[in-house]
């Protein structure tokens, strides 16, 4: 028997019905009273609400992508020109990159307030009424130190070695040298703190890297 899987909220269930309504997805994830709730279906780059009756055809072998918002109404928005719909009368920067498919090393700008920048860590408040309207461009490269040296980096993630070869150009992962990386004046979730190889940091300007090196033979 073949089966279906949506995910709603983050939570993963499965279907033998490869046709659901509006209704039966807010019945799967327990929103009760169904009415209660816009349900939101997450594209490829865009989202639209869907109708309690509205039938949604699931496809085997790929997940439906859902989100719900205890509310009485859905809002509208376009970023970079695709339309999007919303259950909640604001949403954050982090979910416009998310579901816009927006990269790190984009700066997003919202037309409709006089090309007004929006920061990591903002909301966007929508309007009943009206379309609010999201772009993004390449953001300019972000000035961060590292061992008190100025360097210039595309905006978003940096990884270990990105900042190990700012200090060390020619370093390379080797059984007899370690490299370790801390951090200063970060980005609001992570001040502080250390790098070891595989991770990464988002930068923001200003930021305080160390990197030594050991040679562990």
């Amino acid at each position: 028997m073949s089966s279906y899987k949506i995910e709603l909220d983050g939570r993963v269930f499965e279907t033998a019905d490869p046709i659901l309504s509006g209704r039966d997805i807010r019945s799967i994830g327990g929103l009760s009273p169904a009415s209660d709730f816009v349900l939101i279906e997450i594209g490829d780059a865009t989202s639209r609400s869907v109708g309690l009756e509205e039938p949604i055809t699931l496809q085997e072998g790929q997940i439906g992508q859902f989100r719900s918002f205890r509310s009485d109404r859905s809002y509208s928005l376009t970023i970079n020109e695709r339309g999007f719909e919303w259950g909640a009368e604001d949403i954050s920067a982090s979910d416009i990159r998310k579901y816009g498919a927006i990269p790190e090393d984009h700066d997003l700008i919202l037309d409709s307030d006089r090309d007004r920048p929006i920061g990591d860590d903002d909301v966007v408040r929508l309007k009943p009424a009206g379309v609010e309207r999201i772009t993004s461009i390449v953001a300019p490269k972000v000035q961060i130190f590292v061992n008190t040296r100025e360097h210039f980096v595309p905006k978003g993630r940096q990884t270990f070695w990105d900042i190990v070869r700012l200090a060390f150009p020619e370093a390379q992962p080797q059984v007899n040298t370690a490299y370790t990386v801390s951090y200063r004046k970060g980005p609001g979730d992570r001040p502080e703190g250390t790098l070891i190889a595989g991770e990464s940091v988002r930068v923001k300007k200003g930021m305080l890297f160390n990197v030594s090196e050991t040679d562990k033979s």
